[in-house]
């Protein structure tokens, strides 16, 4: 994306370089500048539409390819007497959605962390099956959390660990048909 950005933004520097050049070399300058009106008013209408709709996307091409699209990482730090260790909070996030192949309720898991002044907070959003006892699931679930972070990173300062259910997935028909 850098070479595509380089690339539009040099031949743009190009092109009003060389727009300047021409406009200092012309005798003079509301003189040229109004052969240069009178010449592209003589195009028809649908060329000037389309010079000007290609002129629009190569500059909405050349900014948006000078934006930066990365999103900012957070580490958790840890110091110790050595110097400090830093963890991605990004691998945490993937450790801790492993989480839902322990628990037999969970059908799915999304979690999210978030590094806030030193201390972490973590939240978990949960899609379970029906007939869960949510409550307790939650408790334990919070509880797991909070093994698996001393664990694996100790000491750390943990603000608290949100869990939310978004879906209770019921059984399916075919299973109620059998049972019953």
């Amino acid at each position: 994306m850098k070479i595509i950005h380089f690339l539009l933004g040099f031949i743009l520097y190009i092109a009003i370089a060389a727009a300047g050049l021409a406009l200092m070399l012309a005798g003079g300058f509301p003189e040229c500048a109004h052969q240069a009106l009178n010449l592209v008013l003589a195009w028809p209408v649908w060329v000037r539409v389309l010079i000007g709709a290609g002129l629009l996307v190569y500059l909405f091409t050349f900014l948006l390819t000078g934006l930066s699209w990365r999103r900012r990482r957070s580490f958790i730090t840890f110091e110790n007497e050595n110097g400090t260790v830093s963890v991605n909070t990004d691998a945490i996030q993937k450790y801790l959605d492993g989480l839902k192949d322990e628990f037999a309720a969970i059908v799915w898991l999304k979690s999210a962390l978030r590094a806030k002044r030193g201390a972490l907070q973590v939240g978990l959003v949960l899609g379970v099956r029906a007939g869960t006892q949510i409550p307790e699931l939650g408790k334990l679930v919070q509880v797991r959390v909070r093994e698996i972070l001393e664990e694996h990173l100790g000491a750390c300062d943990l603000e608290g660990i949100a869990v939310e259910v978004n879906e209770i997935r019921s059984r399916k028909r075919g299973a109620d048909i059998e049972a019953g």
